[in-house]
């Protein structure tokens, strides 16, 4: 009784008087077709200390891959549901809440912003021309870039930017053109729409983009609150000195960057995106394909509700904080999209779309290019300066300036000889003879500066 008792116990575990065989390993997962060209282009980023951690999600034609580089403060490399702040690409899904209450015919392009609002709130006019809905979707509102009380240079400027202050502002705005007839990127007139739609849909802008959009396309992981559960994959953000800076928290201007997010839902709003292209009736696909509709009469480089179109027919939005920066992208001719998601706040990272889009092409893409510690040396100097003197300073793989009562700023490397300077949107060049810097010429919009050195 005993054996019979001790065989079947042992036919649990794979028979009596047999070994039990392990479980099967499960597959591995296929090799990735493109990691090693997109670790050639991001790996530099990395190591030359301009990014701490970047995610970048590639999208084609329904297959997707996730590559994460530096590191999270757990010590891990970044993945498809680490949390960045998205910043402007907020945008994107405030027009796609505005392209979904036309569809329900809640109100239309061509409506009064003012009509949404409560009695009694001043919106600006100029010749008598009032600010539509397509103006604020379309940045020809005529508003600033920002409203009045918000200081930019704070550490979190749209924290405390509540509705009375955004009343008050409103009432005491100049429009810098008539609506309609100027282009001029404006967070504020897209942070007015999402809460003026807010407003007329009764229940706030956080909770109808949820209810609109969020929600139906399955994005899971974007928030506007982030839930104490998801807290641990959220990432901290940095500036260009990779030192931690707070995060951004919005109020009433919500709709112009509030958005928190990662890669995983982002290649989902892409893969809706093209869906919605290709003619699909699946929820929210009739906003979207209004959302691509070209607003504008250019022939190449135009606008959607809510996207930019470039020459190439490409859809995409950017966006950045204090200590993040984010670039959203897809191709409806090839089925394919980018996901760019830096904890470090830095425009030239935007110069990886058109590479990461060769990749995805089968395009060569030489790895970019970047100075040494010693090609950095060689710049530092003193450099004369329109009669004062500014100091070229290198430490270790970074490079600053510095004038006379002025803190130092990074000069962020593009090439060996070109450089990115962040808080003045300019790119300084250095020239060189037998090795050594002789002067260095600064762009600045359309205007050029020099500084020779002198010593």
């Amino acid at each position: 009784m005993r054996l019979v008792t001790a065989c079947a116990l042992g036919a649990l575990v794979g028979g009596c008087g047999q070994t039990p065989r392990p479980a099967p390993r499960p597959p591995a997962p296929p090799p990735s077709p493109h990691r090693a060209a997109v670790t050639a282009q991001l790996q530099p980023l990395i190591d030359h200390e301009l990014a701490s951690a970047i995610v970048i999600g590639l999208y084609d034609a329904g297959k997707t891959e996730v590559f994460g580089f530096g590191t999270t403060p757990l010590g891990t490399p970044p993945d498809d549901r680490t949390l960045f702040e998205l910043g402007s690409v907020t945008k994107v899904y405030t027009s796609l809440l505005l392209a979904d209450s036309i569809q329900r015919r809640e109100v239309t392009l061509d409506q009064p912003v003012a009509e949404l609002l409560p009695t009694g709130v001043s919106v600006p006019t100029r010749e008598g021309v009032a600010i539509t809905l397509k103006h604020l979707a379309l940045h020809s509102s005529g508003l600033p870039r920002i409203p009045l009380s918000v200081l930019p240079n704070a550490p979190d400027p749209y924290a405390h930017y509540t509705e009375d202050t955004l009343y008050a502002d409103l009432a005491h705005a100049q429009l810098e053109s008539t609506p309609g007839t100027q282009i001029v990127y404006s967070s504020w007139g897209a942070g007015l729409l999402g809460f003026a739609l807010g407003k007329k849909l009764v229940v706030g802008y956080e909770r109808i983009l949820f209810d609109r959009v969020l929600r139906p396309l399955g994005l899971h992981d974007t928030y506007i609150t982030v839930p104490p559960a998801a807290a641990a994959h959220r990432i901290p953000g940095t500036n260009d000195e990779l030192a931690r800076v707070p995060y951004w928290t919005f109020d009433a201007l919500a709709a112009s960057g509030a958005l928190i997010s990662d890669a995983h839902d982002q290649l989902a709003l892409i893969d809706a995106e093209l869906d919605a292209s290709a003619g699909s009736h699946a929820p929210l696909r009739a906003a979207m394909h209004l959302t691509q509709e070209p607003q504008l009469q250019n022939p190449d480089i135009n606008e959607g509700i809510g996207w930019q179109i470039d020459a190439k027919g490409r859809y995409w939005h950017n966006g950045g904080t204090g200590g993040f920066h984010t670039f959203l992208g897809f191709d409806p001719k090839t089925r394919r999209g980018l996901v760019i998601l830096s904890a470090t706040s830095l425009q030239t990272l935007d110069r990886l779309v058109d590479p990461l889009y060769d990749i995805l092409d089968a395009k060569p893409t030489p790895p970019p290019t970047f100075p040494t510690a010693a090609d950095l040396a060689a710049y530092a100097g003193h450099y004369n300066f329109q009669g004062s003197t500014i100091e070229i300073h290198a430490d270790g793989k970074r490079l600053y300036v510095e004038g006379s009562g002025v803190p130092r700023i990074r000069l962020i490397p593009l090439t060996t000889q070109d450089f990115w300077i962040e808080q003045l949107q300019s790119v300084a060049t250095f020239e060189t003879r037998d090795g050594k810097a002789t002067r260095i010429v600064f762009q600045i919009g359309e205007h050029q500066m020099t500084a020779t050195r002198t010593d």
